[in-house]
């Protein structure tokens, strides 16, 4: 990489958009990913794949409304993204079952 790709290529702590992706790919905590993906939309807020990464995460901790509102973004950027379209329905599907609580025998 040249002197000036390096000088105007955007970091966060030192790291590119992609470094942060890798983290976030090789994290196993879902608040830390979702901290690692939180730094790539701040350096690429146009990424429906990191939004909809993070809306995944936001599942796996059963909070969906925020994990909605990723997808959302996601499909704000790319409306044809199938794979941002089918979780926001999984999302809503197990956020409906959540309200609902508990179905007693």
């Amino acid at each position: 990489m040249g002197f000036l790709d390096k000088l105007f290529k955007k970091q966060i702590e030192g790291k590119s958009a992609e470094e942060w992706y890798q983290l976030a790919a090789r994290e196993t905590d879902p608040e830390k990913k979702i901290e690692h993906f939180d730094k790539v939309i701040e350096l690429k807020p146009d990424f429906a794949g990191a939004w909809n990464l993070k809306g995944l995460e936001y599942v796996t901790l059963k909070r969906y409304k925020e994990a909605i509102d990723c997808f959302d973004q996601a499909l704000d950027i790319r409306p044809d993204y199938p794979e941002a379209k089918y979780n926001r329905e999984d999302a809503e599907t197990e956020m409906r079952k959540q309200e609902m609580g508990p179905i007693e025998a």
